[in-house]
């Protein structure tokens, strides 16, 4: 009896991918978070958004601050037209003057020259006592009987009188006893030299531009009388 044999189709399979060629198998698994994980991120959210919050709040307070409202030389003694205020962003380390303290820079003196819009800081302004506009300053040694009996010091109000010297019924270019300048003031007050010992004070006096040559023509002659008229702020 004769058999016939059939042969058998093989079965079609994918090709191996490379993990399987590799040795490799990837496990089917998903992947869990541990809690501490989940916690450790959402503290790290929360700590960049409190600093970008910081950042933006630091970054958005301004404070006003003076400046210069226009080119201002050395010298100038600094009037409310003077000034203006501008904001920058606030910082520990801004050393400018603050606008809300605008009063007490009018009057003051500018050591040194500033151009418009420049920061105002303290180390701009003059240490030195001001001088009024048109003012000069002259400077005199006096004998006990040309100053009053109260010690001067600066800041007082002195009446300047023309008065003759020991022996001689004229003064240099005027009457005795005419005054020379009604109010100047007392701009300071030393000792006289050590080799001036017949004078007992050496006194520099703000006077009127117009008659600083006066008084320096009388204080040369010796020919200078001083009257206290107020006393200056103690």
């Amino acid at each position: 009896m004769a058999t016939s044999t059939t042969s058998t189709r093989p079965t079609f399979t994918s090709p191996p991918t490379a993990e399987q060629r590799s040795g490799l198998r990837l496990s089917a698994g998903t992947y869990q978070r541990r809690p501490w994980q989940i916690g450790l991120g959402i503290a790290l959210v929360l700590v960049c958004a409190a600093v970008a919050g910081t950042v933006f709040q630091s970054s958005a307070k301004r404070v006003s601050v003076l400046v210069a409202a226009k080119n201002l030389p050395a010298g100038t003694v600094l009037t409310a037209n003077d000034l203006a205020t501008a904001s920058l962003p606030a910082s520990g380390n801004i050393t400018a003057m603050s606008a809300t303290g605008s009063s007490a820079v009018v009057g003051q003196q500018l050591d040194a020259p500033i151009y418009a819009g420049q920061v105002m800081v303290r180390q701009m302004l003059s240490v030195a006592p001001q001088l009024a506009s048109g003012e000069q300053v002259v400077g005199m040694l006096l004998k006990g009987d040309q100053v009053p009996s109260v010690p001067l010091v600066a800041g007082d109000t002195v009446q300047v009188i023309a008065v003759p010297q020991p022996g001689q019924g004229s003064t240099v270019g005027g009457t005795i006893g005419s005054v020379l300048v009604a109010s100047a003031t007392v701009f300071a007050v030393g000792p006289a030299p050590p080799n001036q010992t017949q004078y007992q004070a050496s006194v520099s006096l703000e006077v009127p531009g117009a008659d600083a040559a006066t008084v320096t023509s009388y204080a040369a002659a010796d020919q200078i009388g001083l009257s206290l008229v107020t006393e200056g702020a103690k």
